[in-house]
């Protein structure tokens, strides 16, 4: 923090780009799902300790409100954060050429040999790993977010909103971030 109480923005460009690609290729390469924050979450929070939950949980709301694939976007936010603009760039593309290939090779087989009844009990099964994976995922982000009755609240409107309520995503966001900007802003020090 400065003098004035003004918190000062994180380092950037912390880790070695040839570390951080390490690291994103073999995400992009074992990562499968909806939750597959929560493999980025394991590897640069939990076992590397690159990040703080905090600091994660800032990118990974920066990547889920921006336009395109959260993962990527995510991949994006992290390398830049971990690595610098070399980071960002090369981070992105060491997390997302794993799949492209994987899905080339697959598209490939699937085409020439078509879909099978084995294929479709092993994608059910992958289907309900995803889903561990993804309430593992969000219980390690709703411990670094949900802190407060603020934080409670809005969590709670959007999830009444979106998931019961089945109101549009896009609008709720309308709706959510400018009250989250008015409960979150800052106050001033009583006299």
């Amino acid at each position: 923090m400065s003098e004035a109480g003004e918190v000062s923005p994180p380092p950037v460009g912390r880790v070695r780009l040839s570390r951080l690609v390490a690291a994103f290729a073999w995400i992009g390469l074992t990562s499968i799902g909806g939750g597959r924050h929560a493999f980025f979450l394991d590897a640069l929070v939990i076992r590397r300790r690159w990040l703080k939950n905090e600091e994660f949980v800032q990118d990974l709301t920066l990547a889920q409100v921006l336009p395109g694939p959260t993962f990527s976007n995510l991949a994006v936010a992290l390398g830049f954060r971990l690595g610098g603009w070399r980071g960002a760039l090369f981070g992105g593309l060491a997390l997302v050429l794993p799949g492209a290939l994987i899905l080339l090779a697959l598209s490939t087989l699937y085409f020439r040999a078509g879909w099978t009844p084995t294929a479709g009990g092993a994608m059910r099964g992958m289907a309900a790993a995803v889903v561990g994976l993804t309430f593992v995922a969000a219980g390690r982000v709703i411990a670094g977010s949900l802190r407060g009755w603020r934080a409670l609240a809005i969590a709670a409107v959007v999830f009444l909103l979106v998931g019961w309520l089945r109101l549009n995503t896009a609008l709720v966001l309308v709706l959510a971030v400018p009250a989250s900007l008015w409960l979150y802003r800052p106050r001033r020090p009583a006299a």
